[in-house]
């Protein structure tokens, strides 16, 4: 029998990783809601957090094909922003790559929502392209909302000519419409994001409202 002891291996990367109960109870809390509003349905859409101060580089994300309205711990993992691996869990979304490229844009950036809002959806097909008239109302909050307000073109979903094009708008905005898809809103948590998103998808309610 060997006397030789035998050397503590330490734990993988991957074993030191987890995402704290509070962190998956916001995912769900604010999904929820936004599902609720009409914000999200089915699978669409997505959202993100940074990790915290002990995991500066690591964001938590949905994973593809997650139901908004049903989160579970299952339904999140974790990815590198600096490298785009998956870290933990996953496959993550489709559109992680836009998410990813927003937080090395904006390190001031905490959280991201990404909403399939119905209002703004119906409104930007009244619209037809005019973004000057986008959200354009007599209104004082109106401007103090569309103020934050950027643009993206229509481009593919999931693809890095998106995830650009979106990272560039926010860099001087906290919310980016992306013709023909959909809201991105950025925030220090996802209640923030998802407060943004709605007062955005309200000002759509009125303008629809207003050219009956």
């Amino acid at each position: 029998m060997s006397s030789k002891l035998q050397r503590p291996q330490a734990p993988s990367a991957e074993a030191q990783l987890s995402i704290p109960a509070s962190m998956v109870e916001e995912f769900r809390s604010v999904c929820r809601d936004a599902w609720k509003q009409g914000l999200l349905s089915g699978c669409n859409g997505n959202a993100s957090r940074r990790l915290g101060s002990h995991a500066p580089g690591t964001v938590c994300i949905t994973r593809s094909g997650t139901a908004k309205g049903r989160i579970t711990p299952a339904d999140c993992c974790l990815m590198d922003i600096g490298t785009g691996a998956t870290l933990l869990g996953g496959p993550a979304s489709s559109e992680s790559g836009m998410h990813l490229a927003i937080y090395r844009a904006r390190p001031d950036c905490d959280a991201i929502l990404h909403t399939h809002p119905r209002r703004l959806l119906a409104l930007s097909l009244r619209m037809a392209g005019r973004q000057e008239d986008f959200l354009r109302l007599p209104l004082f909050e109106a401007e103090v909302w569309r103020a934050k307000l950027g643009f993206s073109p229509a481009l593919p979903p999931g693809t890095t000519d998106l995830a650009n094009a979106v990272a560039m708008a926010a860099a001087s905005k906290d919310a980016v419409w992306m013709a023909g898809h959909g809201l991105c809103c950025l925030g220090r948590t996802l209640a923030d994001a998802l407060c943004l998103a709605e007062e955005l998808e309200h000002l759509a309610a009125l303008q629809i409202l207003a050219t009956v």
